[in-house]
């Protein structure tokens, strides 16, 4: 029997993590906004063109210094061409609206700032911790309750995540490197999970940790393999 697939109803947006290295990114607007998006990009390795009339201080000197490669103050099309994504970060609607349309003709992936539904894609709320990322979204309904929701998450989410992460992805390779068979990779993996890392690393119970694990992994992972992999974290 064929299960038929429903779709969302209203806007709807497929939550997707993607690499930008590499990637040309168009910025119109100069304000606030603009620079908080383009510190974003910078992290992630994007080549960063902008426009705007008027440059905030930290993106002037950005520009200054080869941070950014300033095209101008007015907005034309053809700054489209060979461009990965844009972001209308204006005051001005109408101008906004009109990059996004371009964008659509071109294919291209567009921000909008002042309405997001106008583009086709927006920024997440976003808390991180190491390689933990969380991203939150109201489908562009309310910023700022993605704020606040993220906020929460990050009280919830402390710095000693980043070391449970870090922890799981080295005990990852040394247990696939034992070959063996993907669902016993992966029933050792799930069972290491459920334990409370976080909790034993934020109160420095290494020796909690390293019978736990040494449990679930023997008789693959030797004791002397393990201590090694959890010196790492301290």
């Amino acid at each position: 029997m064929k299960t038929e697939i429903q779709p969302a109803s209203g806007n709807s947006y497929y939550p997707i993590f993607v690499s930008l290295a590499g990637k040309v990114c168009l910025v119109v607007g100069g304000g606030s906004v603009a620079e908080r998006k383009i510190r974003g990009l910078l992290r992630h390795g994007v080549e960063v063109r902008i426009i705007a009339q008027q440059l905030s201080a930290w993106l002037t000197a950005q520009c200054d210094g080869g941070g950014l490669q300033f095209l101008g103050e007015e907005y034309q099309e053809d700054y489209l061409d060979h461009v990965d994504l844009v972001f209308a970060a204006t005051n001005n609607l109408d101008l906004n609206k009109a990059i996004a349309d371009h964008a659509r003709k071109r294919r291209i992936w567009c921000n909008t700032a002042t309405e997001p539904e106008l583009g086709s894609f927006f920024v997440p709320a976003v808390m991180q911790q190491g390689p933990l990322c969380i991203a939150v979204s109201t489908s562009g309904l309310s910023p700022a309750l993605a704020s606040k929701i993220r906020d929460q998450i990050r009280q919830e989410f402390g710095s000693e995540w980043a070391s449970v992460l870090n922890m799981l992805g080295w005990l990852r390779e040394a247990v696939q490197s034992k070959g063996l068979a993907t669902s016993e990779n992966q029933n050792i993996f799930k069972k290491i999970a459920e334990l409370p890392l976080a909790g034993w690393i934020a109160a420095k119970r290494q020796n909690e940790i390293l019978e736990a694990v040494h449990e679930i992994c023997r008789p693959w992972l030797s004791r002397q393999e393990l201590e090694k992999i959890l010196e790492r974290i301290w």
